[in-house]
């Protein structure tokens, strides 16, 4: 059933997103909430990751091995945890984490692998030009 009367709007994306109607104010304003939780939680993940590589850097100079088990555990089980005191699916926080564990994981291994420079592959704020913000010995990304 059609309910848009033949009258719809194109949100960000270029989809119509439906009605014009008196509550498309409330929705802009809860799509802009939502915009500005997307952009710091992709703040945190820069952030999580710029801390794993000063982590990875510590882990090649004291030779400690990169895949630490018992740590991996830990997280996973906190976001689990987390999960069920927040009415929230653990399945759904655990594929998460598996996600940013691998992510991790792979910066990690690029760190230790190699001493100075490294290319963690993340876009440089060029308008994608360039291939990735290096990291280097001192993890500073430049």
């Amino acid at each position: 059933m059609d309910d848009t009367n033949g009258s719809t709007k194109a949100g960000t994306s270029g989809i119509p997103t439906g009605t014009i109607s008196a509550d498309q104010p409330d929705l802009e304003a809860l799509r802009a909430e939502l915009d500005g939780i997307d952009r710091r939680l992709l703040e945190d993940i820069g952030a999580r990751i710029d801390v794993c590589v000063r982590i990875a850097q510590v882990k090649r100079d004291r030779q400690i091995p990169m895949m630490q088990p018992h740590r991996v555990n830990l997280v996973q089980d906190r976001a689990e945890d987390f999960a069920r005191t927040h009415g929230l699916s653990p399945a759904f926080l655990r594929r998460l984490y598996d996600v940013l564990i691998g992510e991790t994981c792979r910066v990690e291994d690029l760190v230790i692998g190699r001493d100075g420079a490294v290319d963690v592959g993340v876009p440089n704020g060029d308008g994608g030009k360039g291939n990735g913000d290096e990291i280097n010995g001192n993890g500073i990304a430049g």
